[in-house]
């Protein structure tokens, strides 16, 4: 029996505006916000509340068969709360079906993971844990990290904060000779298994949902049966990751109509099955250890090790983290949320020139016209975050001072 895991990514940045050198220190907002809640609106209307009601439908009708799983970001859980709180009570709809797993993440698509810092990682996980179990009733099982990254070091992070399983991208470099369709485990962490979202359905399923010629689209779609079956029987367990916005905008109707087939057609072949990741770590042990200290990841238009990124990346993320011990000792909220949105792995991958925004199709909408404005863009902001940074730690000082003196004409008193 193959078991087939839905996996479903939701996840919208706080986008950042125009913010040049100039701008530092003139209290200017670092966000996009008209931008930010013109998309956020557009995905709830044209997106994600029609086809949470779609699959709503769908999983009344084949009662107790279909089954998928959700991982919401951090940074779009904090958008739809804002902006769309009745998508939120759509999803948790969802939710009470019985049938949805929400998977666990970071709380703001952060890179945090690829970082020294241990002790944040782990808050930013247990705060997306909580968030989760807070809004949609379930403690996650399965750890679906931003970007799908994952080496050594994270399996650990992860195994500390409860979570007995992960999902990674299937890669070769990892996975070398074996299949992605079996459950393993962290070579250094045995309690931790390690599950591998498969390429090649995902890309495939993904490319039909996002082709605009739903002739080309039907063609495709025969092709997806002929990769399952070519599935070895023995290899029990196929999950697909997929954006979940490929369900919605242009051809919508068309969409519902293939994924409904393929659900069909899934359900009448005695050979296969949908099952929940919380499900598959329950039922299924695991075949070998297996590990990496390079990180692996999915990132959508880029490569499998994309990480650490190019120099530009690198830069931006290392200047990023050397503020995160003044972070730690402030106390100022706006600052504590503009740290986290400044963490998010969109900026970055702003900063590689394969970025989709740089295409031939490039739109004025687009905030950057190239990787060298993106960074520039985001540097200038880290340098308004450091001095805000510096100006709140004066203003401690100032209160510890004052606080001392008054402190000092009590005890004469």
């Amino acid at each position: 029996m193959k078991n087939i895991c839905l996996y479903f990514q939701v996840h919208h940045p706080f986008s950042f505006q125009t913010f040049r050198y100039f701008d530092v220190g003139e209290s200017k907002s670092y966000y996009d916000e008209w931008r930010i809640e013109r998309e956020i609106r557009d995905a709830a209307t044209n997106y994600y509340l029609q086809t949470n009601n779609y699959f709503l439908k769908l999983i009344h009708k084949h009662k107790g068969i279909l089954k998928l799983s959700i991982n919401i970001s951090g940074s779009a859980l904090d958008q739809f709360l804002i902006y769309s709180p009745e998508l939120l009570s759509s999803i948790r709809q969802l939710a009470d079906t019985g049938q949805v797993d929400f998977t666990g993440s970071t709380n703001s698509n952060s890179i945090i993971s690829i970082s020294d810092k241990k002790n944040e990682f782990l808050q930013n996980i247990v705060k997306n844990q909580e968030r989760t179990d807070y809004y949609f009733g379930q403690k996650p099982k399965v750890f679906v990290n931003t970007d799908l990254l994952f080496n050594n070091q994270i399996a650990e992070t992860v195994a500390e904060a409860g979570y007995p399983a992960i999902l990674t991208n299937g890669t070769k470099k990892i996975l070398q000779w074996k299949s992605p369709n079996y459950l393993y485990c962290s070579e250094d962490q045995k309690h931790t298994k390690v599950l591998f979202r498969n390429q090649n359905m995902s890309n495939e399923l993904t490319s039909i949902l996002t082709n605009p010629d739903r002739t080309e689209a039907q063609k495709q779609y025969k092709n997806l049966f002929a990769i399952l079956n070519t599935i070895n029987p023995d290899e029990p367990i196929i999950n697909i990751y997929l954006n979940y916005k490929s369900f919605g905008g242009i051809n919508q109707l068309e969409k519902q109509q293939f994924f409904q087939t393929f659900v069909s057609n899934t359900i009448k072949n005695e050979n296969y099955s949908f099952s929940l990741p919380s499900q598959i770590i329950e039922q299924y042990g695991t075949i070998s250890e297996i590990g990496t200290e390079e990180p692996i990841c999915w990132v959508e238009h880029f490569h499998s090790d994309y990480y650490p990124g190019n120099e530009l990346q690198k830069d931006a993320i290392s200047q990023l983290f050397k503020l995160s011990k003044k972070v730690e000792n402030t106390n100022d909220n706006s600052l504590i949320i503009d740290w986290k949105n400044l963490q998010s792995s969109d900026h970055f991958h702003l900063m590689d020139e394969n970025h989709p925004d740089y295409s031939s199709n490039y739109s004025a909408q687009n905030t950057y016209k190239s990787k060298y404005d993106a960074f520039i863009n985001y540097m200038n902001i880290l340098e308004d975050f450091r001095f805000r940074l510096k100006l709140e730690e004066a203003k401690q000082k100032k209160i510890q001072v004052l606080q001392k003196s008054i402190s000092s004409l009590q005890k004469h008193q």
